[in-house]
This record gives structure tokens, sequence and C-alpha cells, in this order.
């Protein structure tokens, strides 16, 4: 497993789901948003958040649905 400084964090982007580390120093990346997203206006991060929540949301509806076994009517 990786080290990592100590307080520092993996962390998830909540508006684009990108995987990073936080806090590094000299980058802009916050506690809930990535170094690229930072730079975006709030109103277009706060859209992309709920679009991305909603992403997860159906990914993880259609995994659980395709792990469940298909039972046939009248079978």
């Amino acid at each position: 497993m990786e080290k990592v400084a100590s307080g520092q964090r993996s962390r998830t982007c909540r508006a684009c789901g990108k995987k990073f580390d936080c806090p590094v120093k000299g980058n802009d990346a916050t506690r809930h948003h990535c170094a690229d997203c930072v730079a975006l206006p709030a109103d277009v991060r706060k859209i992309l958040e709920r679009l991305n929540f909603r992403v997860v949301q159906l990914e993880n509806q259609l995994r659980r649905l395709q792990e469940k076994p298909v039972s046939l009517p009248g079978s």
C-alpha cells in the first residue's frame, strides 16, 4: 500500500468523480473538488455534482440488477 503524508487522504471529486490526493502543497484542490473542478464557477460545479451523483446512482442500480438472478413468471 502506498504511504501518504500525514493528513493527506485519497479523495473523490464530487463534480467529476476523479480520484485525487488532498491536501497537496501548491495544489488548489479542496476536500470536495479536484484541482480541475475548483477552477470552474460554483454554479457549474453544483450542476456537475448533481449529474455525477445521479450517474453514480444509476451505475449502482444497474450493477445490482445485473447481479440479481432473473426469475421468469410462471416458471
